[in-house]
């Protein structure tokens, strides 16, 4: 209950202004009597008197004469202001669904979100949680799209969330009343348009800090903003009063505490308004009667809280049990017109089945044949890439047997090519000894010339054969190198004599060596390839190429 003046005063404009700056203000009649005489002379109190409400309710029947709908909606909201600061709550109620409904008709997202707004303080009044955390959300996400939209400033989400965290706060949910509060602080340090009082906000921090048990800190905090609200508002120190009789009792300082109850309820009888927040006020001091053994006055200021509270705020009350028989004028208003739509449109609905269902057959047949078509083509693109990979893995497999077979009849002409250098050698060895045996021997010079010439024949005839066999076994040679790479010119002529698979006594003819130094250098090389005796020295020079 306390949270319902606390977020009256949010909403509303002060009840007066006080223009003496003071630092304390003292529990006594004289006090109390300056505000009230203040509030008196500057005659501030009839923007909430009876003169107010008919004058505001004539300047409502004009504006709707004159077609004006956002002022008339105004007006209404202000009507709405002043029921419930005079606790008609019920009568507040009919107001802001009234400009609910015509802002509505405009489809003015601002006052919708106003209304919304204003409707969600009232839920909270009577501590109706849900309904009060809807109407805020709903406003709030309004608000967000005006706010994309630039209509609006970002001050102007503040007071949901100030909303939502005195509602919180009232529910004893502490962890999301301060979630709110920093929000609210993140909005009004941010700057921009309309950057309202952060006393308020401070106020609201204190109480936080309070009911952490930081007492001393929070009761610091109240006393420094105090004289802000004697000069600003001075009807918000009901509640700045009240939260610091709380200060106060919580320190076990019992006299303080009970001198700011009653001023705070003093200052609420001499405004004559916010009676809404008195019941708590009597409360807090029943309790503080009776932790003190004062039965008598505990017993008195329960019965008093009692009485008003049910005077204010039960829903068998005659003031304000039409706030729970109002009907939902809004909601009922949306039905009338979505029902005159259907209405209307019932018979073309109608027309429009028959033309619809024709509409689904064709689409439907039509859809159905491009399936078909879509389905034969992507089998056909199937069967089609099916057998494209087919053809190239056949053309492959060719063209590999071809390269196999052709690698292999290259490797024959090698072979025959060093087997016709090997009879060629054999040939021109005999004929030397021909030469060096026959019984009139050509000149020294002559026998010279022809060893001469026949040992650049053999060189060259070896060259051509190494240039052949590289240029076929072209990797074999580069993957030889690269596994073993400190083999001679002679081992690696070695190794290409034995990958076409030359015997000992070939190898021996073609290298001009015994047939036993062909072995020797078969062991050297196989212990340079480092390789076991089960190694096949063949198949081993096959794998590399």
């Amino acid at each position: 209950m306390a949270h319902r003046l606390y977020i009256l005063l949010f909403l509303f404009q002060p009840l007066f202004l006080l223009s003496q700056n003071q630092t304390e203000l003292q529990v006594n009649d004289s006090t109390i009597n300056h505000l009230y005489n203040l509030n008196t002379n500057n005659g501030l109190t009839s923007q909430f008197s009876e003169e107010m409400i008919y004058k505001l309710q004539n300047q409502y029947s004009k504006h709707i004469e004159n077609g004006d709908t956002l002022k008339a909606i105004q007006t209404l909201s202000r009507l709405g202001t002043i029921y419930s600061h005079h606790a008609s709550y019920s009568k507040a109620y009919q107001q802001y669904w009234d400009a609910l409904l015509l802002a509505d008709e405009i489809k003015d997202l601002k006052t919708i979100a106003q209304s919304h707004e204003q409707i969600a303080w009232l839920y909270s009044f009577f501590e109706r949680e849900n309904e009060a955390i809807s109407y805020f959300q709903s406003s709030l996400k309004i608000k967000k799209e005006l706010l994309k939209q630039g209509e609006i400033s970002r001050q102007s989400l503040k007071g949901n969330y100030y909303g939502l965290t005195t509602l919180f706060r009232e529910a004893n949910n502490a962890s999301k009343s301060k979630a709110y509060l920093d929000s609210c602080f993140m909005i009004h340090y941010s700057g921009g348009e309309n950057v309202s009082a952060s006393e308020y906000l401070l106020v609201e921090q204190s109480y936080y800090q309070l009911s952490q048990n930081h007492t001393q800190q929070a009761l610091q905090k109240m006393q420094a903003v105090e004289p802000w609200f004697l000069k600003n508002d001075p009807a918000y120190l009901v509640i700045l009063y009240s939260f610091i009789g709380d200060a106060y009792q919580k320190l076990g300082i019992n006299k303080k505490s009970e001198d700011y109850y009653k001023l705070s309820i003093k200052i609420s009888e001499s405004s004559k308004g916010h009676m809404n927040y008195i019941p708590r006020v009597h409360q807090k001091l029943s309790d503080l009667y009776l932790s003190m053994g004062d039965y008598k006055n505990a017993f008195k200021k329960l019965r008093e809280a009692k009485l008003l509270n049910e005077q204010l705020f039960d829903s068998r009350s005659e003031n304000n049990r039409p706030l729970f028989e109002i009907s939902d004028e809004f909601r009922k208003e949306k039905e009338a017109q979505s029902q005159l739509i259907q209405e209307q449109r019932l018979s073309q609905l109608e027309q429009d089945d028959k033309i619809w269902f024709l509409q689904k057959m064709l689409f439907s047949g039509t859809m159905l044949f491009i399936s078909i078509i879509v389905i034969f083509y992507i089998r056909h693109l199937n069967t089609k890439h099916q057998t494209e990979q087919k053809l190239a893995k056949t053309n492959q497999k060719l063209e590999n047997n071809k390269n196999k077979e052709l690698f292999e009849l290259k490797n024959k002409e090698l072979a025959i090519s060093a087997l016709q250098l090997i009879e060629k050698d054999e040939l021109l060895k005999s004929l030397e000894n021909s030469l060096t045996n026959t019984p009139n021997p050509p000149s020294e010079l002559e026998v010279k010339k022809i060893f001469k010439s026949i040992s650049h024949n053999n060189a060259q005839n070896w060259k051509q054969f190494e240039a052949r066999f590289v240029s076929v076994n072209e990797s074999f040679f580069k993957n030889l190198n690269a596994a073993y790479p400190k083999l001679t010119a002679g081992e690696r002529k070695l190794c290409a004599l034995l990958k076409l698979n030359f015997s000992s006594k070939d190898i021996a003819k073609l290298l001009g060596i015994s047939t036993e130094s062909v072995h020797t250098l078969r062991y050297r090389l196989r212990k340079k390839m480092e390789l076991d005796r089960e190694d096949n020295l063949f198949k081993h020079l096959e794998r590399l190429g």
